[in-house]
């Protein structure tokens, strides 16, 4: 757990996913049920959804997982297969991790010491407390989120996301936004924004890194949403900016790779917090002119 001095000069590409994880896991502090049921008795938030005669599996996923979160229910690793490319947020291998790590990575002006704020954390984890000082806050938060993540056996190498684009490197694979836009969009929050985050990071327990997961696997919509919403509540941004503006763009990306494309079957991985709650990407959708149906409640195909 932790980084070392070597940081900002060689980024590894398990750095590439844990800066993914970001975007729902510190903000959703996205929980790990280490009893939970097995994989094939799971329900994640899944959806299909049929547009001028195309069709999109609309997959809420999260960014860190184990291997016993795999194979998943059947209907939804045979979409995948069937699927003529598997759309993601946004592809690593596209963009210059390094340069983005120079350009968005680093504190900028003064900047609260992280031993002084957190003197407890930090004399338990000196050395890594050591490496994040020159980070700015949001990656801090990163890094301890993942790092915590890391101690109860999960990684983001096992996220969903990942795991589907290793699964089949011949399938086409699309993104939704950029690697660049993620690292822009996190690095525009205010002060106090970054500052939640990086406490959330550290002071959130154990049982509240476990409660989110648990709905996630069994498929309890209101749950993701309540837990996601109350968690953001304290800042406007991690509602507006980092999920429901995205979840429009997200919509109308979606909408244009079936239009400009010959694709009939996307297979769509999003955080799982950009399907449920309010102006979450089945809604729009639907608002956009497509029929879409919850996979959970609706046969969607031939092998639920």
């Amino acid at each position: 757990m932790g980084l070392t001095s070597e940081l900002p000069l060689k980024i590894t590409a398990t750095l590439l996913t844990r800066l993914r994880f970001i975007f729902v896991g510190v903000v959703l502090a996205l929980a790990l049920a280490v009893n939970a049921s097995a994989a094939e008795t799971d329900k994640p938030p899944f959806f299909k959804a049929s547009y001028q005669n195309k069709q999109i599996y609309l997959l809420g996923s999260i960014h860190i997982g184990k291997a016993d979160f795999y194979p998943l229910p059947l209907q939804i690793e045979q979409s995948f297969v069937e699927s003529d490319a598997l759309v993601i947020e946004a592809d690593v291998t596209k963009a210059n991790i390094q340069q983005l790590l120079q350009q968005y990575g680093f504190a900028k002006g003064k900047q609260a010491d992280i031993a002084s704020l957190y003197p407890a954390f930090c004399g338990k984890n000196q050395t890594m407390c050591d490496g994040l000082k020159p980070l700015a806050t949001w990656l801090q938060a990163n890094q301890i989120g993942v790092g915590r993540f890391a101690e109860l056996g999960f990684s983001p190498e096992a996220g969903v996301d990942v795991t589907f684009v290793a699964r089949d490197p011949a399938k086409p694979l699309l993104e939704l936004e950029s690697v660049e836009f993620q690292f822009d969009l996190i690095s525009s929050f205010s002060d106090k924004t970054q500052a939640q985050l990086l406490d959330e990071a550290i002071n959130a327990t154990d049982d509240e890194m476990l409660e989110l997961i648990s709905a996630w696997r069994s498929g309890d919509h209101q749950a993701l949403a309540d837990i996601m919403e109350h968690q953001a509540e304290e800042s406007d941004e991690l509602l507006t900016k980092l999920l429901w503006q995205r979840n429009h763009t997200m919509t109308q990306r979606i909408i244009e790779i079936l239009q400009d494309s010959h694709y009939q079957r996307l297979f769509v991985i999003v955080g799982a917090g950009h399907v449920v709650g309010q102006q979450a990407l089945p809604e729009l959708l639907r608002n956009a002119g497509a029929d879409v149906i919850d996979c959970w409640k609706m046969i969607c195909n031939e092998y639920r």
